[in-house]
């Protein structure tokens, strides 16, 4: 029983820690952030419309726990928000999913693993410009019990940046 408790006090301070972690990126100066939490997408998923497309989305809404978008278009706020993107990637063991270079951009997706080829628990996306003159940034993180064949969806009804590139990372 008590290892079972001290299992349950370590994954909530695990969880505690990474919330906290995050939120220090949403506290540097000049990035904007937005966060929906598991609470408003079980309510999302609880509205009924007769709509089969809409109906399958909202089973994978249900499953979210976070989503949080930081953005900045400021040099030293982007550079903090790289550096803070790599260290958390790096001490969360996530794979490299797929990364992109176009259209003067370069995007980064990373993935911790679920319990099967298709389901995953968090996935990160870093956008940068490849221009170094061009300071622009988005860091993506969302949790939950994920399945890859669904997030472009919800990325695209939500009108996320980065769409197109987690669309064609997600049908890889």
């Amino acid at each position: 029983m008590k290892n079972i408790m001290y299992t349950v006090m370590f994954l909530a301070t695990a969880i505690v820690a990474n919330a906290q972690n995050l939120d220090e990126v949403g506290n540097l100066s000049h990035v904007s952030e937005t966060r929906v939490t598991g609470a408003m997408f079980k309510m999302i998923s609880g509205i009924d419309i007769d709509d089969p497309d809409f109906a399958e989305l909202m089973k994978t809404v249900d499953n979210l726990k976070d989503l949080r978008v930081y953005t900045t278009d400021d040099k030293g706020s982007a550079l903090k928000m790289k550096t803070f993107a790599d260290s958390f990637i790096s001490k969360n063991k996530m794979e490299l999913l797929m990364s992109v270079k176009e259209d003067g951009q370069k995007f980064t997706f990373h993935v911790k693993k679920g319990n099967s080829e298709t389901k995953i628990k968090e996935l990160v996306m870093f956008i940068e410009n490849a221009d170094i003159k061009e300071t622009d940034a988005v860091f993506l993180v969302m949790s939950g019990d994920l399945d890859l064949n669904q997030i472009a969806k919800i990325t695209q009804q939500m009108n996320i940046p980065g769409q197109k590139q987690i669309k064609e990372a997600t049908q890889k």
